[in-house]
């Protein structure tokens, strides 16, 4: 069989064809592709930004402007595609991004080569998807891989219980909420149903808030911490605070109620609930932005790919692997080889 075109490097790279790599650097790969602004996938990102030419989304361009504030919009060697977008590069490959329903900004990679030849990357995703990529080679996220990784509950449900919850225990004093980058936003849509309580941040946070606006994100106010407002409810304790990257308790006390926002899903056995109570003062809710293991196959049957990398960078990527070949017909799939252990 021809080798494959596509892999996941030592790095966590994701390599498609010999021009393009996903989220990573590689020597002597002149271009790079940032799918989203998650800290796992910005791996070397600095090294890229002088060495490589970047493309990305609208919106993850503007997410990674405010968040590293350097020289970034100023730069010519970062590109913009738009969804759907054909860039063509030096080699006469063409390159589209395809939203993943991850987290804003975040994409499907498409790479087609001169020879036809059709490449792509899942990027992580949720399913459904409006848009899915078509190719004959992929490398898939394997996320929840793993044949004991499905949902018995829906995401409607998820957000129900945040909602719930967080109103629940607001009639005993402030709420605490922490999540990474995106499943924040969307823990913020959810509580913009009228949880009764100021919504407190960091200036950082809002600014991050504020980009999502500029991209079609409904929501409603939040307050800064050190403003009048955010001030007297603090002094109240009648509010719902949010934290995510970068934001810190420093010294002051934690009093109410602590929820963790996953963006994975429930840790307990089966999956059949989105609420993990810790103590009568500490969640979690699972707000997973990955799809499950029925869906990633679902996902893989329509990009209609014939060989399937599955990316063994973290867990389940011989699980996933295992199940694509017994499960879809015709299909060749394999783990990446930046893991030991069995291949084609």
């Amino acid at each position: 069989m021809v080798p494959a075109q596509v892999d996941v490097l030592a790095t966590g790279a994701v390599r498609l064809g010999q021009a393009v790599v996903c989220d990573g650097f590689a020597e002597n790969c002149p271009w790079r592709v940032q799918t989203h602004v998650h800290d796992d996938h910005m791996a070397d990102f600095g090294r890229s930004k002088g060495l490589q030419d970047l493309v990305m989304s609208p919106e993850t361009y503007a997410l990674l402007v405010d968040d590293l504030d350097a020289d970034l919009e100023y730069r010519s060697n970062l590109h913009r595609l738009n969804r759907g977008e054909r860039r063509v590069l030096e080699d006469g490959s063409r390159l589209v991004l395809l939203p993943s329903n991850h987290m804003l900004g975040a994409s499907q990679v498409a790479l087609e080569l001169p020879d036809g030849r059709r490449l792509g990357y899942s990027g992580d995703f949720g399913w459904p998807l409006e848009d899915v990529i078509q190719v004959d080679e992929l490398v898939v996220d394997s996320t929840y891989g793993s044949p004991r990784s499905v949902r018995k509950y829906t995401q409607a449900e998820a957000e129900a219980c945040l909602f719930v919850l967080v109103c629940e225990r607001l009639r005993l004093g402030p709420v605490h909420i922490r999540a990474h980058r995106g499943t924040i936003e969307r823990a913020l849509t959810v509580l913009c149903g009228g949880v009764g309580a100021p919504i407190l941040a960091s200036r950082r946070l809002i600014r991050e808030v504020d980009v999502y606006r500029r991209f079609g994100l409904t929501t409603c106010d939040v307050i800064t911490l050190d403003s009048d407002d955010g001030q007297a409810a603090l002094r109240q304790r009648s509010y719902v605070r949010l934290y995510s990257k970068g934001d810190v308790t420093g010294n002051e006390p934690m009093v109410g109620t602590s929820i963790a926002c996953s963006a994975f899903m429930s840790g307990r056995d089966g999956h059949e609930d989105p609420l993990t109570m810790y103590s009568d003062s500490s969640y979690c809710v699972a707000l997973s932005n990955h799809a499950d293991f029925e869906e990633t196959l679902s996902y893989v049957r329509a990009t209609g790919a014939k060989r399937v990398v599955t990316d063994n960078t973290r867990n389940h990527g011989l699980e996933l692997a295992l199940a694509i070949k017994d499960r879809i017909a015709g299909v060749h799939a394999g783990p990446s080889t930046n893991r030991p252990g069995p291949r084609w």
